[in-house]
C-alpha cells in the first residue's frame, strides 16, 4: 500500500502529495484555503448531479448540489468541527520563553518587594521594643503614641528630640512624622524599583497571553487595550489625590471608584482571557492543557470578597494561592496553543513544498 496519495484541489486545481493517513479527512488547501475532503485524484470520478429540485422538491439545500459547504451542523450531525474553524495568524515561537521569563519575573520581583518592605517596617519597630521594652510603662495612650512616633523617627532618620523641644506639640509631631516618612521612603526606593520591574513583567505577561488568541474573531480585547486598562485606576486615584484640597471626602470616593474599576479590569484580564483561550482551544481542536476559566472566575470573586471584615485575610490568602494556579495554567495553555500553531505552519510548508 503506498504511503502517499495525490490530491488535487477542486477550487484552484493545485496538486499536493499527502501522507496516506490524511486520505478521507477534512483538509485545507494551503494555496486557496478551500476546505474539503482529501481524496486521491487518480480515483476521483466526475459525476453528473441531478437537480435536487427535480428529485426532491422539499430539499433544504435550495436545489443546489449537496456539498460539505451546504450542509450545516444543524442538518448534518457528522459535520467535522474543522468547518467552523478560522485561519491561524502567524505565531512567534519566542513567546514561549517570554511567558516563562515574565511570569518568574513577576513572582521574584513582587516577593522580594514584599520581604524588603516588611523588613523596612518591622526592623525599627522591633528595635524600639527590644532596646527599651519599659519605655511605654505608665504612659497614657496619647503619650505612648507620641513616644512611639519619636522613637520610630530616631530609628529611621537622623531625627533628635532636642530638635523639636522649642516647637509646639503639633509642629513637633509633624516634624517627627516627616522624618519617619523621609527615612522609610529613602530605604524603600529599592522596593519601588522592584515593584516597577514586577509590574512591567506583569503587563508584558498578559500582553503576550492575549496575543495568542487575536486571530479568533470573537475576541474583542486587544493586547494594548488590556495593558492600557490597568492605568485607568491609577489615573482615577491620582485625580482623587489632586482634589483632596477641595474636599477630603473626594479622595475616598475616587479611591472607591478606582477599586471598582480595578475589579472590572481583573475580570477581563483573568476570567475573560481564560474563557476565550479555552473556547479557542476547543474550536480549533487543539490537544493540550485546558485554560482555567472556572478557577479564574473564582479568583476574581475572591479578590472582591477579601474586603469583607473578619474573613477578609483568609480569603486573601486563598486568592493568593489561586493566583499561582491560574497564571501557571494560563501559561501552559498558551504554550500549547503556540506549539499547535507552529506545527500547523510547519505541516503547511511541507505540503506546499511537495506540491
Amino acid at each position: 500500500m503506498p504511503d502517499t496519495f495525490n490530491y488535487k484541489c477542486s477550487q484552484c486545481g493545485e496538486s499536493l502529495t499527502l501522507p496516506i493517513s490524511l486520505l478521507g479527512q477534512q483538509g485545507e488547501c494551503p494555496f486557496c484555503q478551500n476546505v474539503e475532503l482529501l481524496q486521491d485524484a487518480s480515483m476521483a470520478q466526475s459525476t453528473t448531479v441531478q437537480s435536487v429540485n427535480d428529485t426532491y422538491p422539499d430539499s433544504p439545500f435550495g436545489g443546489a448540489p449537496v456539498t460539505a459547504e451546504t450542509v450545516t451542523a444543524s442538518t448534518n450531525p457528522f459535520l467535522s468541527p474543522r468547518q467552523e474553524t478560522f485561519q491561524f495568524a502567524s505565531v512567534n515561537p519566542d513567546h514561549r520563553g517570554k511567558l516563562g521569563t515574565m511570569l518568574w519575573g513577576i513572582i521574584i520581583a513582587f516577593c522580594l518587594t514584599f520581604v524588603w518592605g516588611l523588613y523596612i517596617i518591622a526592623a525599627p519597630i522591633f528595635a524600639i521594643f527590644s532596646e527599651n521594652p519599659e519605655r511605654f510603662d505608665r504612659l497614657t495612650d496619647d503619650e505612648a503614641g507620641v513616644e512611639f512616633l519619636y522613637s520610630l523617627a530616631e530609628q529611621t532618620s537622623p531625627f533628635k528630640r532636642t530638635d523639636v523641644e522649642n516647637l509646639s506639640e503639633e509642629k513637633a509631631l509633624e516634624t517627627a512624622f516627616f522624618a519617619v516618612a523621609t527615612g522609610m521612603g529613602t530605604k524603600a526606593l529599592g522596593c519601588i524599583v522592584l515593584w516597577c520591574i514586577g509590574a512591567i513583567c506583569y503587563l508584558i505577561f498578559f500582553h503576550t497571553l492575549w496575543t495568542q488568541i487575536q486571530d479568533d474573531p470573537r475576541v474583542k480585547f486587544s493586547p494594548p487595550a488590556i495593558v492600557g486598562y490597568h492605568f485607568i485606576p491609577v489615573g482615577i486615584g491620582l485625580a482623587g489625590v489632586m482634589l483632596t484640597s477641595v474636599s477630603p471626602i473626594l479622595i475616598i470616593l475616587f479611591n472607591l471608584i478606582a477599586l471598582i474599576v480595578w475589579w472590572g479590569i481583573m475580570f477581563i484580564t483573568y476570567w475573560k482571557l481564560a474563557d476565550h483561550m479555552e473556547k479557542y482551544r476547543q474550536q480549533q481542536g487543539i490537544v493540550g492543557r485546558p485554560a482555567p476559566a472556572g478557577l479564574a472566575l473564582i479568583f476574581c470573586i475572591m479578590q472582591i470578597a477579601a474586603i469583607a471584615p473578619l474573613v477578609g485575610p483568609l480569603l486573601s490568602l486563598v486568592g493568593f494561592v489561586l493566583w499561582f494556579i491560574v497564571v501557571f495554567q494560563l501559561k501552559n495553555s498558551a504554550i500549547d496553543i503556540i506549539n499547535h500553531k507552529i506545527q500547523t505552519e510547519q505541516t503547511g510548508s511541507v505540503y506546499a513544498s511537495r506540491g
